[in-house]
């Protein structure tokens, strides 16, 4: 457990860097050392954050730079400047790591044996007694807002504690109504319980607990389903005769009438009727969610879908006013997370170029253009974009039939945006990223099926190829053969989702598995993916997801087979997870690593970073703290 050795509130020392005769900003850039502070030098370059670039060297007295805010030592600094896809853990590379680093106003300024140069009567030191410093993690696939919520506000129902319908009663009881009236759970899987969720079933344990009549609504641990009851099917004005809509699906029962699940496009209808979470409970969630995130070493995340499209995506909290209270949080100074947004036109289902047009022309990504923010803290970076949806609900598209419970005409599945045909979808896909990327926006596309991955690329790569937006994929799950040279080829990004990956490959025959999220051949042919959680999907905790893209072993059954080589290392996973994740950002000047120069977004991993032979000990490693710009966010 790291050691604070501390004294009172650091004094107030000149800046190492001053500013020219032209105003320009300036930063320590990597290459400052402290040998070159005490020399009375430093060189000046472009400022991490995009200023004007400055090119003189400017004479600054060595009383200016003495100490450090914070310096942590006595443990690995796996600082991964110098990484490279396929680098290892071993002995000798250990111990050839920096065992020291030094914080000022908020930046790296020294690693190794001059960051303990720079020791003054007020640094704060960290002894690390060997724990490991690593990067901040910055998970590119997070929905801050509905983690924050279903997590902090809502009754959970995850399959760790739901695994029989029988429980239901259990769940839904009387202390469980919150102050709109209504009943609101979170987590379920249908593979799990054996089957969906229906009407009758939330009406029955309703009676059960005498609470009858009550609304009820659950989703469903995908982000893409929901379960209601009568009364709430009733309040939302779904019938026999409410016609399924496009991108969605109301299940039936056998006289025609829902049956209470509702997929895709479908649920904005309950989504619609079910009162929002009032704002002071969503600055709340966001205040216990920053801090379980913190906990994690996580420093910065993508939130991947505010808007308008909200009642078709998750439990429908991140709408326009979260897009706006996340903006609140920041503006009071109660944000600590790095938090880049896409902004979401439409939901899981029912994209068009209208709609994405049409938002777009009245502001949606220019709401924070008048707030006091800092763009380093909160920003809006793109648009997100469904182009397919799930496997469980028969919405991915493949070039092969694998949704067996399908109409025969769709057992290849489709794509969730807007036409008749598949033709037509692809045509309005175009539309849309070719609207995106001519407002200059970054465009991250939601695409699981290999007929859906292969579309999303191609089109990506006819309208926008090496786009300094750096546009890419969301999941990527059947990325089909070579399709990583494409990506590559073309400079779009992919991400991809471990823990979950299993959650896909059970639709999946054996020799398609073998290709299912090639994380290893993605990366070495040049593409730096992110390996992202897709929270509350599934926990935000990046530790598994390590794990399971080293082994692959969550989705055999035995022993991975011999030909399955996509594994990657502990190392590339740590990259991938941190610098891989910045430059998909397009931050990569100013975070992502530990480099001299960068922001010090770090945090501490107890014990040792594990070899690969040893990656199943990473589960159990705690976090001790976690820095942001220099300040401790998390300490344990």
């Amino acid at each position: 457990m790291p050691c604070f050795l501390t004294s009172a509130a650091a004094r107030e020392i000149s800046s190492a860097v001053r500013e020219s005769k032209s105003a320009e900003c300036m930063q320590i850039n990597s290459h400052a050392t402290v040998g070159a502070l005490r020399s009375g030098f430093v060189d000046r370059t472009p400022c991490l954050f995009g200023s004007t670039p400055c090119r003189d060297r400017v004479p600054m007295s060595t009383s200016d730079v003495l100490t450090a805010d914070t310096v942590l030592r006595g443990g690995p600094v796996l600082d991964l400047s110098d990484w490279k896809p396929g680098d290892e853990v071993t002995d000798d590379w250990l111990a050839g790591r920096p065992r020291a680093l030094a914080v000022r106003d908020g930046a790296i300024v020294a690693l190794g044996p001059e960051a303990e140069q720079l020791i003054g009567p007020e640094t704060r030191v960290v002894d690390l007694d060997g724990d490991t410093v690593i990067p901040g993690i910055n998970d590119g696939h997070l929905h801050f807002t509905g983690y924050s919520v279903t997590t902090h506000t809502y009754v959970k129902m995850g399959t760790d504690i739901f695994t029989d319908l029988a429980q239901l009663p259990s769940f839904l009881t009387k202390d469980r109504i919150d102050a709109s009236g209504w009943i609101r759970g979170h987590g379920w899987d249908e593979l799990v319980l054996g089957r969906k969720i229906t009407a009758r079933d939330i009406d029955d344990a309703l009676d059960a607990n005498g609470i009858a009549g009550t609304p009820v609504v659950l989703f469903d641990w995908s982000g893409h389903s929901l379960s209601a009851n009568s009364v709430a099917l009733e309040r939302a004005g779904i019938t026999a005769a409410t016609p399924d809509p496009a991108g969605g699906v109301i299940y039936r029962d056998a006289d025609g009438g829902p049956d209470g699940f509702l997929t895709d496009a479908a649920i904005s209808l309950m989504i619609a009727v079910v009162p929002p979470v009032p704002t002071e409970q969503l600055l709340d969630a966001y205040r216990k969610g920053q801090a379980d995130l913190h906990a994690l070493g996580i420093t910065a995340l993508t939130e991947p879908g505010l808007g308008p499209g909200h009642r078709a995506l998750l439990d429908g909290s991140g709408s326009v006013e979260a897009l706006d209270a996340l903006a609140d949080l920041a503006e009071a100074g109660d944000l600590t997370m790095r938090v880049s947004v896409l902004v979401l036109p439409n939901g899981t289902g029912g994209a068009n170029a209208a709609d994405v047009r049409k938002h777009l022309e009245a502001g949606l990504a220019r709401r924070y253009d008048d707030r006091d923010l800092d763009p380093r803290q909160l920003t809006i970076a793109g648009v997100k974009v469904f182009a397919d949806g799930t496997p469980q609900n028969g919405t991915t598209w493949h070039k092969q039939p694998v949704h067996e419970d399908n109409p025969p005409e769709h057992r290849c599945g489709h794509m969730v945006v807007v036409g008749d045909s598949d033709l037509d979808k692809v045509e309005e896909l175009r539309e849309i990223i070719r609207t995106v990327d001519a407002a200059g926006l970054q465009v991250a596309i939601h695409a699981i099926g290999d007929q859906t991955v292969e579309t999303v690329i191609d089109t990506i790569a006819e309208i926008a190829p090496n786009s300094p937006l750096r546009h890419y994929l969301i999941h990527t799950t059947e990325l089909y053969p070579h399709g990583w040279e494409t990506l590559a080829a073309n400079g779009i990004g992919a991400c991809f989702n471990p823990v979950i990956m299993s959650t896909f490959v059970r639709f999946l025959p054996a020799e398609r598995i073998l290709r299912t999220e090639p994380i290893r051949s993605t990366l070495h042919a040049g593409v730096r993916p992110g390996i992202t959680s897709d929270a509350p999907v599934v926990p935000p905790d990046w530790r598994p997801a390590v794990v399971y893209a080293v082994t692959r072993a969550h989705v055999w059954e035995g022993e991975v087979p011999a030909e399955d080589a996509e594994g990657i290392t502990t190392l590339d996973a740590l990259a991938l997870l941190t610098s891989g994740a910045a430059v998909r950002d397009r931050a990569e000047t100013w975070r992502g690593t530990l480099a001299v120069g960068q922001r010090a977004d770090l945090a501490v991993l107890h014990g040792s970073w594990p070899s690969d032979d040893d990656v199943a000990s990473l589960v159990d490693r705690p976090i001790r703290l976690t820095m942001v710009d220099g300040t401790v966010v998390h300490s344990a």
